[in-house]
């Protein structure tokens, strides 16, 4: 697997991402003070962003509205998708964003600033999902 390109790394980091290579190869860990955790990894021809939200027990006992509220999030995301991962009390929300192509400076930071949104404000948002947030 390829590894992230230094561009995208260099990006982030000028955003005050904290970058951490990761045990996995074509993966890094970015940390930001604001916008938490993110996993970065090259794929096809250019990155997958993935985030995660931590659950409560309240998905598991109405599993049916927690999804209810996934596909709700689905249905107004910019760039990102989302997902429920896991079974039992291991329940998580994994968020993806796939930006396609070689690195451009003006793209890039459009994208990241759609998945910013979609990753908390959109997320936090959301009455249907907002119950089920750890």
């Amino acid at each position: 697997m390829a590894t992230v390109p230094q561009e995208f790394v260099t990006h982030l980091e000028f955003l005050g991402y904290e970058i951490e290579e990761k045990d996995e190869e074509g993966v890094i860990g970015a940390r930001h003070e604001k916008h938490g955790y993110v996993f970065v990894k090259s794929y096809l021809d250019g990155v997958l962003l993935q985030q995660y939200f931590r659950i409560n027990d309240a998905a598991t006992r109405d599993r049916q509205r927690f999804l209810e509220g996934v596909n709700s999030l689905n249905s107004n995301a910019r760039v990102t998708t989302y997902v429920a991962v896991g079974e039992g009390d291991t329940i998580a929300l994994r968020m993806d964003a796939f930006y396609i192509g070689s690195y451009d400076r003006k793209h890039f930071a459009l994208f990241l600033e759609a998945y910013a949104y979609d990753t908390f404000d959109h997320v936090v948002g959301n009455e249907l999902i907002r119950e089920f947030l750890e």
